[in-house]
């Protein structure tokens, strides 16, 4: 006879996977993230947009003396080394690949350095995401190629596994929900305008309507050609202006300081009039942009109806902006993304580099509404 002996079944439960909450905006010139878990308050993220694919393994090795993970991201899966972030800048990244070629090497380069961050390997990642609205359709392909990697990948040189919980939205559609809830809690009542959003990119230029709370799909619409950095070249080129000077004419359209340091001068030299033909170039297209796709929404509404403008260009152009819908009799139905002020303010003051950036709470606001809306469904699910 053979003697067994009872094991005491165990009612203890298996300790749960952690959870990474990460709310991000893949925007061409800079991602921005804002990730958290159940102990933790929002953290942001500034990460570079390049990525580069099928680097050899023998360049990483340089980066293992960089001060910052953050500027020295690479991944390895299988066979294939890629860098994401700054670390790519000099390897061949697209600027106008889609962000289904390049979003899921953005989206695991922040999970990564949250993991590290929070002290965990292996984790559930629950993410809202916002992509411009003509590449949404690829939403379903971005998914399928984050549970791929989730499967196991190295991280700058840390193993990390991963599963994944996505949700996609299109970009400015955080500002929107930003938006609704600043001007819920000043009126204390529903709102309920229609609202066009302009959510004005490095690489795109977004209309979008939202009516009863909804996208109107059929009204809104993304251009490629007015993006920022396209509009800017032009104007750039036209004014003499050559490509090795470009992130100086940069600096004097953004920072509204002419005199800038220039290579082709070898020394100061005044950027007044080509810094003046980008501006009136980009109030040019704008202007004839919002003719064609915005005016019929403001003529025929039947409700009223609010404009509400974000995106990094926005900072800009804020005074032609206003000029411009003042004219149109809507000073009063006029919004920019960063007057909620607060708490955006100060999570955008602490992403890398943010001194002297002052576009930096237009740029981060809309992944800050989608950061806001993932944490409220979180809590109310609990």
């Amino acid at each position: 006879m053979v003697s067994v002996t009872a094991v005491p079944i165990s009612t203890s439960t298996p300790e749960k996977p952690a959870t990474i909450y990460l709310a991000g905006d893949l925007g061409k010139s800079a991602c921005k993230f804002l990730y958290w878990n159940t102990a933790e308050e929002l953290q942001p993220l500034w990460l570079g947009s390049d990525v580069a694919e099928g680097v050899s393994p023998s360049v990483i090795h340089k980066f293992d003396a960089a001060g910052d993970l953050a500027e020295s991201v690479w991944l390895q899966l299988g066979g294939s080394t890629i860098l994401v972030g700054n670390s790519a800048a000099d390897y061949g990244s697209s600027f106008s690949a889609d962000k289904v070629q390049v979003a899921a090497y953005q989206v695991v380069a922040a999970l990564g350095l949250a993991a590290i961050h929070l002290g965990i390997q292996a984790y559930n990642a629950v993410i809202s995401l916002a992509v411009p609205l003509n590449e949404y359709r690829f939403k379903a392909e971005i998914e399928t190629r984050l549970r791929e990697i989730g499967e196991g990948v190295v991280f700058c040189g840390r193993q990390q596994q991963f599963t994944v919980t996505p949700s996609f939205y299109p970009e400015g559609t955080g500002l929107y929900l930003l938006h609704k809830k600043e001007r819920e809690q000043a009126i204390a009542d529903p709102y309920t305008r229609r609202v066009v959003v302009l959510m004005m990119g490095h690489r795109n230029l977004s209309v979008l309507v939202f009516e009863g709370g909804r996208l109107n799909a059929n009204q809104s619409q993304t251009s490629d050609n007015l993006g920022f950095w396209n509009c800017f070249k032009a104007d750039a080129t036209s004014s003499g202006i050559r490509e090795t000077d470009y992130p100086s004419l940069m600096a004097a359209v953004t920072s509204g300081k002419p005199q800038q340091l220039s290579k082709v001068a070898g020394g100061l030299k005044d950027f007044s009039t080509a810094a003046q033909a980008v501006r009136e170039g980009l109030t040019s297209r704008v202007e004839t942009f919002c003719r064609d796709n915005v005016m019929d929404l403001l003529i025929n509404s039947d409700r009223q109806t609010d404009v509400l403008i974000g995106g990094g260009v926005a900072h800009v152009m804020r005074s032609e902006l206003r000029d411009y819908f003042t004219e149109l009799g809507l000073a009063e139905n006029l919004y920019f993304a960063d007057i909620v002020g607060g708490r955006l303010l100060t999570l955008a003051e602490q992403t890398r580099n943010a001194q002297g950036d002052l576009a930096r709470p237009l740029r981060f606001a809309d992944v800050y509404g989608l950061a806001q809306a993932l944490a409220g469904k979180v809590n109310r699910g609990r």
